[in-house]
């Protein structure tokens, strides 16, 4: 048959996904190969309710070898190539047959959108997933493998399709990710042992950021943002990762430097103005950190364009910018940015919502009945902003029950721990408000804001030591934190002061 696909997959126990993965195939592909690398659940026997043909390959830990094990087993013209935790979007099949069509040997980018329900924020990244079979393409790379090289080799055509594909594997918990990451990690640590190559060197850098083995990973993207053959949206990437890592270190000249050469490289990433709106809001730089903050809102709207140009994209929502830009507009006391992130809030989001920071912004104490009802539309993405406006409530009794009742959904924030101790203490019930940040000092210490408060409320009732102990950790964990530093330095010299009198 002229023109005909075949479907490659390497499966192992992928039941749960297998059937949902090929149904979204099923009219579009003339040929199924599967390469079972040892099922024992009944990944097999959906494979056949398929009419797959089935391979069996003993696992090397290589994937790129599974994978041309699949491709000398492929009869048809052309190949895509997809994990059994993906799907191919419902649009593509008519798309798939028309790029089929040409005569010339080429390779189509597609793009794979990986979901995370729990950031609320959706990953793009863009490889070539369907190219014309040749009996000299083959994959590279034991983690992340890539059949790019080969076909640049034999000189194929790259186009840039409108292909999707759905990723699903990754919406999982985040030890779930950081399982893979692990996995993943010495295969490729032992890969870029045996060849040095920066694109094998990046996907280490991303396993040690999702690990949290930041300091390891602030290394690798060092090394990498000195490369002078980097693909430039790789470097711009991972000057995007260090200013990240810079920022939560407290280290705001050198995360402004980086995030400015990220933008230099590719200014059509809606995360990276973002995040440099932040770093200039934390520097005092009020009004470009409204002017990043706008530019992040107009690329939010027009990123299913822009991913086909970005090799590599994180989707933050518009929901994300906009609540971010309310925070904004209280600090700047803008009431028309105020006003124009309310009125894009009410039109993404709904009358709930809008109705909810209207009433949190005015501090109205809500109906008792309305309150499962409040806390029911609070997410992580605006969890701050609304812990931000209850903190200014002049009832702070309602502010507490609010508060308490958004901890049981959200226990890990130290945020709201904080905010909680506050009003504990202003409420005179200091020993409760100690210890809950006891109780979840683990959570807290990594925020210098939860913690110097610990310290403050400790030294309140009298416990110099605990709070001495935490001034030296406070100094240990961020000592770039110019301000911070200063602040305990003081605090610290007049408790020495008074401890030796």
């Amino acid at each position: 048959m002229k023109n005909s696909i075949s479907l490659t997959m390497i499966v192992k126990n992928e039941a749960q996904h297998l059937t949902d993965c090929l149904k979204s195939v099923e009219n579009v592909i003339d040929e199924i190969i599967i390469i079972d690398t040892g099922s024992t659940d009944d990944t097999i026997k959906i494979a056949e309710s398929f009419n797959a043909k089935i391979f069996h390959f003993d696992w090397i830990n290589d994937f790129a070898a599974a994978r041309n094990f699949a491709l000398s087993k492929s009869n048809c013209d052309w190949i895509l190539y997809l994990d059994a935790d993906e799907r191919l979007d419902k649009n593509a099949a008519a798309k798939l047959k028309n790029y089929a069509s040409i005569s010339d040997n080429a390779g189509y980018y597609c793009t794979i959108k990986s979901y995370n329900s729990q950031a609320k924020r959706n990953d793009t990244i863009r490889y070539i997933r369907f190219f014309k079979n040749h009996p000299k393409a083959h994959f590279t790379g034991k983690v992340h493998e890539q059949i790019t090289p080969s076909l640049e080799k034999l000189n194929y055509k790259f186009i840039h399709s409108d292909i999707l594909i759905h990723h699903i594997g990754y919406d999982i918990s985040k030890e779930g990710r950081k399982q893979k990451a692990l996995r993943n990690l010495k295969l490729l640590e032992e890969e870029y042992a045996a060849a040095k190559n920066e694109y094998v060197l990046f996907q280490i850098a991303q396993s040690n950021f999702i690990l949290e083995s930041y300091e390891t990973a602030k290394e690798n993207f060092l090394q990498l943002v000195k490369s002078k053959s980097l693909n430039y949206q790789f470097k711009a990437e991972s000057f995007s990762y260090l200013s990240q890592l810079f920022f939560n270190d407290f280290q705001n000249k050198q995360a402004e430097l980086y995030i400015n050469e990220a933008i230099r490289l590719n200014n059509t990433q809606t995360f990276y103005h973002l995040l440099r709106s932040k770093i200039l809001l934390r520097s005092g730089n009020f009004s470009e950190a409204k002017n990043e903050l706008q530019k992040a809102l107009e690329l939010s709207k027009s990123s299913e364009k822009l991913q086909y140009n970005n090799l590599q994209q994180v989707n933050v929502s518009a929901e994300e910018i906009i609540y971010y830009g309310l925070h904004l507009s209280y600090q700047l006391k803008d009431s028309t940015l105020n006003n124009q992130m309310k009125s894009e809030l009410g039109k993404l989001c709904g009358k709930n919502v809008s109705e909810l920071i209207d009433s949190l912004e005015k501090q109205k104490n809500i109906n008792e009945s309305k309150i499962d009802e409040l806390i029911s539309e609070v997410n992580n993405l605006n969890l701050s902003l609304v812990v931000n406006l209850l903190s200014r409530y002049e009832n702070k009794n309602f502010a507490l029950t609010l508060l308490q009742k958004l901890y049981s959904k959200f226990n890990d924030n130290s945020e709201l721990i904080k905010n909680i101790s506050l009003i504990l203490h202003s409420t005179d019930r200091t020993k409760e408000a100690i210890t809950l940040s006891e109780e979840k000092f683990e959570i807290i210490k990594s925020d210098p804001s939860a913690s110097l408060y610990l310290a403050m409320l400790y030294l309140k009732v009298g416990k110099e030591d605990q709070a001495l102990q935490i001034f030296n950790l406070l100094e240990k964990n961020f000592s770039h934190f110019n301000e911070m530093i200063t602040k305990v330095k003081t605090l610290k010299e007049k408790l020495v002061k008074s401890l030796e009198i």
